[in-house]
């Protein structure tokens, strides 16, 4: 820092002034310093992920199988298996999710049922008392 100190006047004052330039060359290095540095701090690592393999493990036994609502095409509904009308589901629908493992409904539609045909029939199994509902997105047989 300099200062610019006048002659030896009487009554003279010491004028003090900032110099900014070492400042300057303080924040450049900085600068500088900061750009090398930070491409280096980026860090990478490699995440091996295991590939699926050709056969599927076969699912342990149970004695309880999910309870699965199937639609076909045609908008003819069964669970697991069994035929069921649109009418009789709030009769039967009740006592079958009360028996299912952890009180789930899966839904399995075709893809060529249109989508309102679909919502209608969970609102159905919803008023027939199935509270939890997955949708299946890939095939159960």
């Amino acid at each position: 820092m300099g200062m610019a100190v006048e002659g030896p006047k009487k009554g003279s004052k010491i004028v003090p002034r900032v110099n900014v330039t070492p400042l300057v060359d303080v924040a450049l290095v900085v600068l500088i310093i900061f750009m090398v540095v930070t491409p280096m701090l980026t860090k990478n690592f490699w995440l091996d992920i295991p590939r699926p393999a050709d056969k599927a493990a076969p699912s342990p036994p149970s004695d309880k199988k999910p309870l699965v609502m199937t639609m076909k095409a045609n908008g003819e509904l069964a669970i697991n298996h069994q035929p069921i009308t649109r009418q009789a589901l709030a009769e039967k629908l009740p006592g079958m999710v009360a028996a299912a493992p952890g009180k789930i409904l899966n839904f399995d539609a075709d893809d060529a049922v249109p989508y309102g045909d679909v919502v209608e029939v969970v609102d159905r199994c919803r008023s027939a008392g199935a509270t939890s509902i997955a949708i299946v997105t890939k095939h159960i047989e």
